[in-house]
């Protein structure tokens, strides 16, 4: 499902369900874009497709809610310097999404693809960007996801989980950081493969109605396999790792 008003994007849904769940599903998903925070679409386009391949199963990153630091340039800037994303790469790209990813610093409604460690972009319409798609969540995983969360538990987080999680399950791919376009959204994240999903708050000034996603790869990656992939693929997160908060102090242990 996409839903826009006077031309702006608002909202962006999909599920993978049973043919006996349409009704209810499809019902959900229209009130969704009606009663959006940004505002009642005026357009809303609902698609529904019959699966031709059956599903790859995977569970959800880890969660990691990090404490205690001061800004979440600091908090991105001792993430990347543990990973295997430079740290002047990471933070350059992150400065980017904050001015708008796309060319002349418009909003692409896909994702970045960036080479590391050369930075160079990837995708092959740097307009467009690259979506991922045919995703989901079993409703298993999604109960134990609320009881470990709790009132931090939202549908937002929960959709940004699962599409993190299938994006990182692709070979070659090293992590992905996202800053929602909303601007009364500002909670975004820095996922790394082998680490798990790092929510970072304040990741941009409230009211700012700019942002993306970026997502790390080596430079070896098989591109059209990945965006193929991410866009044709069928995919559903079942079972959760682990939720936990932890302190800035106590990233270096857990790269170790």
């Amino acid at each position: 499902m996409r839903s826009s008003k006077e031309g702006l994007h608002i909202s962006g849904a999909e599920r993978i369900v049973l043919e006996e769940e349409l009704k209810t599903v499809a019902i959900q998903l229209i009130e969704r874009a009606l009663n959006h925070s940004r505002g009642k679409a005026d357009f809303v386009n609902l698609k529904i497709e019959e699966l031709k391949k059956n599903p790859v199963y995977f569970p959800l990153l880890p969660v990691f809610e990090v404490t205690n630091y001061e800004s979440a340039k600091e908090l991105l800037e001792k993430l990347f310097s543990l990973s295997k994303v430079p740290l002047e790469l990471g933070i350059e790209v992150y400065k980017k999404l904050l001015t708008g990813p796309a060319p002349n610093g418009q909003i692409m409604r896909g994702a970045m693809i960036v080479a590391v460690p050369s930075g160079k972009r990837l995708e092959p319409n740097q307009y467009r960007g690259v979506r991922a798609s045919y995703l989901d969540v079993d409703k298993e995983t999604v109960s134990i996801l609320k009881e470990k969360l709790k009132d931090r538990y939202t549908e937002n987080f929960k959709e940004a989980l699962v599409l993190s999680t299938k994006i990182l399950h692709f070979n070659n791919v090293l992590g992905e950081l996202c800053v929602s376009d909303d601007p009364d959204y500002t909670i975004g994240y820095l996922s790394l493969k082998g680490k798990g999903y790092f929510r970072i708050k304040n990741i941009k000034p409230q009211g700012l109605p700019k942002g993306g996603r970026a997502i790390f790869v080596e430079e070896k990656i098989d591109v059209e396999k990945f965006i193929n992939y991410l866009e044709k693929e069928p995919f559903i997160a079942k079972g959760f790792l682990s939720y936990s908060v932890i302190s800035v102090e106590e990233l270096s242990s857990l790269f170790s």
